[in-house]
């Protein structure tokens, strides 16, 4: 549904900020040092060489590099709708993306150079390629004659605009894992995106001209976005993560002097394993942000004595929801706010209706646990080319006014009105009768194996039933699987506890640097 506002192109707040901070560095990435004046130099060129591209689809296939973040901007300044490709992505998969969304403009970074041949073949409705840091192989011009190339060579000078947009005006397209197996791009229009900006920065946080930002996400992680504008609103320094430093990045926060810290909750628990969340070791952190996955308290408390001078917020907020909708502060009376050792969730942004759904369908009333559904000027638009799937997710309530969507999150309200995520719906499982929640077993497990970094997972699972359940815990050779289970024993029902316990050096981790269920599970159908 739209919203009645008209709203302003991203890119105009990104100019506001070059007028009045051109000489100020604006991305900071591998060494490379671009003030305002040159990243909007360049997103101007590279809008220039997408053609007219105004109110179509372009697909942006880069990760780290000048294309993801001047691409990106590039993609808003020529008036057209984003659409993040990941090079780590299977080809199969980045062609029905760009299948689905009808790309016939795409940006290559030169990461990924050698993947345009064999997604050319897989999607032959691209027409345009845009290499914005190099020349293009003349072997791949000779392979696709029918295809536009322009390389470095091609850009020419042309002025960053912020094209006039309206509220309806598709903003992105995000797509994510679907239960079919066909990724499903969820809808954000530039309403949705105005509303989060406004939210955010009266709500939670503002930066400053003299903030440097750090970004840890890949382009089809929505908050890549987010880090984008939030810098670049403000005149501030957006420092990009490398790839190599995800997994310890404590060094890179400390020696790149970051003020701002936004990353998936499985970085602070990694880092506290590793070491690295010692008592005042980053005193320059302002506002830090962790999403994505539950927040163990103990992951919260070493992250605020690590940042003493930083706000840490707890982030909520589904990709349908447009990047994240609702921020808990961690004070110090907060632990004893959490529920089964996880932080709460807080309360959604003002203008947004949130109610419990049991699984009857009935609202809950007061204190009670439910499915957690969203109405507001943020919520998206749907699924694109999905009507089925949309009317599914996004629906409306008797005697209530509005279209809400299904989070799928099971969420309990406490007796103040906050809220506490409990699990994913699709996370509970029903095993010889009983109604499992496999969050209440993972926070059973945190305690017993002394770590966050926990996961619980049905398996197998046959004709949709699981059969039985596997606990996975990193810690290497000091833990053992007899005692892990012995621990569970005492502390959760017998049908609970699981039948297998596995210990990994590592949990791995996905593109988006939270902890793999499926490459866990992919681990026992070996």
């Amino acid at each position: 549904m739209s919203v009645a506002l008209v709203a302003p192109s991203p890119v105009e707040g990104v100019l506001r900020a070059r007028a009045d901070h051109a000489d100020r560095v604006a991305l900071e990435l591998g060494g490379r040092h671009l003030t305002y004046a040159e990243l909007c130099d360049l997103a101007g060129s590279v809008a220039a060489a997408l053609g007219p591209v105004r109110g179509a689809l372009v697909g942006v296939l880069a990760s780290r590099s000048l294309t993801a973040y001047a691409g990106s901007l590039a993609v808003f300044g020529a008036g057209a709708a984003h659409v993040a490709l990941n090079p780590e992505h299977p080809a199969v998969r980045q062609a029905s993306v760009l299948h689905q969304a009808r790309v016939h403009t795409l940006l290559v970074g030169p990461e990924a150079i050698d993947q345009v041949a064999p997604l050319l073949r897989e999607a032959p409705a691209v027409r345009r390629v845009v290499a914005p840091e190099q020349a293009v192989p003349s072997e791949l011009v000779a392979a696709f004659p029918d295809v536009v190339f322009v390389g470095v060579d091609g850009l020419a000078p042309a002025a960053l605009t912020a094209p006039p947009v309206a509220a309806s005006d598709l903003a992105y397209l995000v797509f994510t894992s679907g239960s079919t197996g066909q990724p499903k791009g969820v809808v954000i229009e530039h309403g949705h995106l105005a509303h989060y900006m406004s939210n955010f920065r009266e709500h939670v946080a503002t930066p400053g001209p003299e903030d440097r930002l750090a970004t840890t996400y890949e382009l089809t992680f929505d908050i890549a976005l987010h880090d984008m504008l939030q810098a670049w609103w403000s005149g501030a320094a957006l420092c990009v993560v490398p790839a190599r430093q995800l997994v310890a990045p404590a060094r890179f926060i400390r020696d790149q002097r970051i003020t701002w810290w936004f990353s998936v909750a499985s970085a602070a628990m990694l880092m506290a394993r590793q070491g690295t969340l010692r008592p005042g070791v980053f005193p320059l952190l302002k506002v830090s942000m962790l999403c994505g996955e539950p927040l163990p308290a103990s992951a919260a408390k070493a992250w605020a004595a690590a940042a003493p001078n930083s706000v840490l917020y707890n982030v909520y907020g589904p990709t349908e929801t447009t990047m994240e909708l609702a921020f808990y502060p961690w004070t110090e009376g907060s632990e004893a706010e959490c529920r089964h050792g996880i932080v709460p969730i807080g309360v959604p942004f003002p203008g947004h209706q949130h109610v419990l759904v049991d699984g009857a369908g009935a609202e809950v009333d007061g204190a009670g646990q439910g499915e957690l559904l969203l109405e507001g000027p943020q919520v998206g638009a749907g699924y694109w080319d999905m009507p089925e799937r949309t009317a599914q997710s996004f629906v409306t309530l008797p005697g209530r006014d509005g279209r809400w969507y299904r989070t799928g999150d099971l969420v309990e309200r406490d007796a103040n009105g906050m809220y506490h995520f409990v699990s994913r719906l699709d996370h509970m499982v029903k095993l010889r009768g009983h109604r499992i929640e496999l969050g209440e077993i993972e926070a059973a497990l945190r305690v017993v194996a002394g770590t966050d970094l926990v996961a619980v997972v049905p398996f197998p699972v046959v004709d949709g039933n699981a059969q039985g359940l596997v606990a996975f815990v990193a810690g290497g050779p000091g833990l053992s699987a007899d005692a892990l289970r012995h621990g569970l024993e005492a502390r959760i029902p017998a049908a609970m506890v699981p039948g297998r316990v596995e210990v990994l050096d590592e949990l791995p981790l996905n593109s988006n640097r939270k902890i793999d269920r499926g490459a866990l599970v992919a681990l026992l159908d070996r």
